[in-house]
């Protein structure tokens, strides 16, 4: 039965890469700007761990720079994971069918798809959260060193992914609790796992230590906290509801809401999937009063989430009963993942104003490689740089523009990122800079070596602000690109020319 569980998987793998090749998507911002870490390996970076650029290093000098060496990483931990779901279900139910089905279902899921497909930190953290589940439901229950050397390795990537690993840890000790393994603590075993999860997080630690740690005050500005806002705030808490409603394509959420209650006691059999789902969820429902939070975030929780949605599934079907919205189940998610990853459809099904293409999510990964077409024409590599006020197009343009140069962001009204700090000298310098200290920029910021060169600024001002524009001799001139998405226009680019940039910028950067 693996056999053909494996030649299923293998297939949807290649239909992945496939539809990579034809997908009408650009690289996402994020996508993109993970992609620019890569070509600048270090420690750690401004706003996540350094997994994803060491992965996007490896792939672009095996495949070039390419969409395919970028989301090639997204289908292949697609297909890591459903291996990993199929092991786990076979090893805790003992049971090969239900491993079979398990480990199938969530190719239905909206959010899975979105992760086999879409390469950003989320997708390495949703495998390795899961693979450290597996780990310590083994190493719990057998006691084998091996274990728990393999779940410090796979907790320590699991960070290199993403922060949000953290999160494993008070839940890992919660469960070797409620197994009523507390003798493992009077072992070495334990400890042994924490160890090596810890060495992997030295090199961030390190960086942060170097650059005033700006990661972990970059979390603290996202999640609000030093923020006065309203509370409750209830437009994001149905925002977030609804995304995570979406994210398990509709119908199977309302079985993992039924999974939660069945197993939210810790004497229940599927406990420990609910510990490693429910309560990652209930905390960014419950952050949800408080900001927006965005519906990515608690991703990862539904590794053993959506094993428990689909177990819970699959028993409904056993009721003749509940047949009927078991089908309507499956066909809900067979149509929202058409529309995710063809939105077109919308429109040919006459539901355009259901999701009009202004509010279509999928707008942002749209009009990229036809700016970066647009740029390529003009720019000059012996006389031009290419700088946006935002790096979100400052990544884009760096991907789509014709060999792949270094771009650059003038800070403008934006939080800090990464791009600020490869521009910076001397980050002690920065700081008191950042406090308000009168220093010269020049001390301060890397752009002696663009001094004297025209830029290319592209951005969606169609004037460029003074506080810019002061630092060059002159506009020569303007372009304007309007993208189109499904028909109608999402968004509109205006590309200057300036000439002879005085190298003294002055970033005006709103936090962290």
């Amino acid at each position: 039965m693996f056999r053909l569980f494996l030649l299923i998987n293998l297939f949807l793998f290649f239909l992945r890469l496939v539809y990579i090749k034809v997908s009408p998507f650009d690289l996402s911002p994020e996508e993109a700007q993970y992609w620019d870490w890569s070509r600048h390996l270090d420690l750690s970076y401004y706003s996540k761990p350094p997994l994803v650029a060491y992965l996007n290093w490896i792939s672009t000098h095996l495949l070039g720079n390419t969409e395919i060496a970028v989301r090639g990483w997204s289908a292949l931990f697609g297909l890591l994971s459903s291996l990993l779901v199929y092991k786990l279900v076979k090893d805790f139910f003992k049971n090969e069918k239900l491993a079979f089905v398990l480990g199938l279902l969530p190719n239905l899921f909206v959010g899975f798809n979105a992760l086999s497909f879409l390469f950003t930190t989320d997708t390495p953290l949703f495998f390795f959260w899961g693979l450290s589940f597996y780990l310590l439901y083994k190493a719990v229950e057998e006691e084998k060193t091996v274990y728990w050397l393999a779940l410090g390795v796979a907790g320590g990537l699991g960070f290199l992914a993403k922060y949000s690993m953290a999160f494993f840890f008070p839940l890992g000790l919660i469960y070797i609790a409620v197994r009523g393994k507390l003798k493992l603590f009077k072992t070495p075993l334990p400890y042994l796992a924490m160890g090596i999860g810890f060495l992997f997080t030295l090199p961030v630690l390190w960086w942060n230590y170097q650059h005033g740690w700006v990661s972990f005050k970059h979390v603290l500005g996202l999640s609000g906290l030093e923020k006065k806002s309203k509370f409750p705030y209830w437009k994001g808490f149905f925002n977030f509801l609804l995304s995570q409603v979406v994210i398990l394509s509709v119908g199977f959420y309302f079985y993992l809401l039924f999974g939660w209650i069945k197993n939210v006691k810790p004497k229940a059999k599927l406990f420990p999937f609910a510990l490693f789902s429910f309560f990652p969820y209930l905390i960014f429902q419950l952050w949800a009063l408080k900001k927006s939070v965005y519906g990515n975030w608690a991703g990862f929780a539904y590794f053993t989430g959506g094993i428990l949605a689909s177990y819970y599934f699959v028993k409904s079907l056993l009721k003749k009963v509940l047949i009927p919205f078991g089908i309507l189940t499956v066909a809900i998610a067979v149509f929202l993942n058409a529309v995710t990853f063809y939105p077109p459809l919308i429109d040919k099904l006459g539901l355009t104003k259901i999701l009009p293409p202004k509010k279509d999510p999928t707008r942002v990964m749209v009009g990229w490689h036809q700016l970066g077409e647009l740029v390529s024409e003009i720019y000059n590599p012996e006389t031009d740089f290419i700088v946006s006020n935002l790096y979100q197009i400052a990544a884009e343009l760096a991907f789509y523009t014709k060999g792949n140069p270094q771009t650059y962001v003038f800070n403008y009204y934006q939080r800090m990122n990464q791009y600020d700090i490869w521009e910076i000298k001397d980050f002690h310098l920065f700081t008191l800079w950042l406090e308000g200290k009168p220093i010269p920029p020049y001390k301060v910021f890397n752009w002696d070596k663009l001094k004297g060169k025209n830029a290319i600024f592209v951005g969606y001002f169609r004037r460029v602000p003074l506080h810019i524009r002061k630092h060059f001799k002159k506009v020569l001139w303007t372009k304007k690109l309007v993208v189109y998405w499904r028909g109608q226009p999402i968004k509109t680019f205006y590309v200057h020319y300036l000439t002879d940039f005085d190298g003294n910028y002055r970033p005006i950067i709103k936090g962290f």
